[in-house]
């Protein structure tokens, strides 16, 4: 199977999860702690994003990381350089006028709707995919591709800040 085919065969599963990182509303809030004490510096709608990204990177059969929930990333193939691909996962107030919930990911006429589907949770599964389809099609990268998630871009890119 080619990369191409990969993408066309698995183009629902692809729907399907931007549409469930597109209903969790993750707009940066003060921090917060769970129960056990783990500390979430950019809320609770920002971690469930996370936590939901890098769950279904890791059932895509990735490495994944996450540095003390400040940001994290996915890597495919090995090598002594990395080269990177740099999204995040955090949105801005949904504001008002839309035609659709803006946490439905709602598909009309060929186009999914919702807060994040372009910024930037759409093209991080787009990214995801991408480097699904190579790893499947039996391409071995010569550097390791890292796509790294930042969590709070549309505030102050502090996760970025102490993830590097």
């Amino acid at each position: 199977m080619t990369y191409l085919d990969y993408i066309e065969k698995n183009k629902d599963l692809q729907i399907e999860m931007l549409q469930d990182l597109v209903a969790i509303k993750s707009i940066v809030t003060d921090p917060v702690a769970s129960k056990d004490g783990e500390v979430f510096p950019f809320g609770a709608g920002v971690q469930e994003v996370f936590a939901c990204f890098l769950k279904k990177a890791q059932e895509l059969g990735f490495e994944t990381k996450n540095v003390d929930n400040y940001g994290g990333h996915v890597d495919f193939g090995h090598g002594e350089e990395t080269v990177g691909i740099l999204g995040h996962l955090d949105v801005v107030p949904e504001g008002d006028g839309w035609s659709f919930d803006a946490y439905s990911g709602a598909v009309s006429d060929g186009f999914i709707y919702g807060r994040g589907t372009q910024d930037d949770k759409g093209p991080l599964v787009a990214a995801l995919f991408a480097m699904k389809a190579l790893k499947d099609a039996g391409y071995t990268p010569a550097k390791k591709v890292r796509l790294i998630l930042g969590l709070d871009e549309e505030t102050q890119w502090d996760g970025m800040r102490y993830y590097f």
